[in-house]
């Protein structure tokens, strides 16, 4: 059997004396591997980047078989990526967040907000603000999506400031304020699109990791990528 699709790549490993085995999160195939012939060559090396999206036909006898890959570049990233120290960051946690996905089942719009995200890889705070509504759209599409849709005791959908932790369920400021220390912070631009700060981008990360670790990492016994630390030093460091 074989298909046609377009893919990011995610990663390739050694596999033999000339061959890889190539990552990648697919636009209708979902995550999906498969051998690349040749992949030391210099050409297929400079192709197969993190990040990088390319045009694949995927062949194979059988389809639980790992499959054979040939390919050609469809967009580079790889000059933006290495300009910008955040790009780079944002990608490694995509990448860790992706790889979680089981393999062969069609996310497509994981795959559209993916391609978003990697698009913005020279706009800093735009950047991390589409990396955060990436995860909270991850989180939806695996099944664990946080209500931010109204107050989930007095309904209303006027100055949601708040999530409870245990319910993932949005609050008013009013009904938060005595219990904010045990609450996470909404960040301002889920509402306002044009509001970016650090500090606001700090509480978005801090949301989205709150459940990432509690619904996806930890019941696979797995600790967030370290490159999730480096993300908050670098923006704590930067100056706008």
């Amino acid at each position: 059997m074989n298909f046609e699709d377009i893919g990011i790549v995610m990663s390739v490993r050694r596999h033999g004396e000339s061959s890889g085995i190539l990552e990648l999160i697919t636009k209708d195939h979902g995550r999906h591997l498969g051998l690349v012939r040749g992949y030391q060559s210099k050409n297929n090396k400079s192709i197969l980047q993190p990040g990088s999206t390319i045009n694949f036909n995927w062949r194979s006898r059988l389809s639980e078989h790992l499959g054979v890959f040939t390919f050609e570049l469809h967009t580079s990233r790889s000059l933006n990526l290495m300009k910008n120290k955040f790009a780079i960051l944002v990608l490694q946690n995509l990448i860790s967040h992706l790889r979680l996905l089981p393999e062969r089942e069609k996310v497509p719009e994981i795959y559209n907000q993916t391609v978003e995200v990697l698009d913005r890889s020279h706009e800093n705070y735009e950047l991390v603000k589409t990396f955060i509504l990436w995860e909270l759209l991850y989180l939806r599409e695996i099944g664990y999506g946080i209500d931010m849709s109204e107050c989930a005791v007095t309904k209303s959908k006027i100055d949601l400031r708040y999530i409870s932790p245990k319910s993932g369920r949005a609050v008013t400021a009013e009904i938060g304020l005595p219990y904010k220390d045990k609450l996470l912070e909404i960040p301002e631009f889920i509402y306002d699109k044009e509001y970016t700060d650090r500090d606001d981008l700090l509480k978005g990360l801090l949301l989205t990791e709150f459940f990432l670790k509690r619904d996806v990492y930890m019941p696979l016994q797995l600790k967030i990528t370290s490159f999730r630390a480096s993300l908050y030093k670098l923006i704590n460091s930067f100056e706008t």
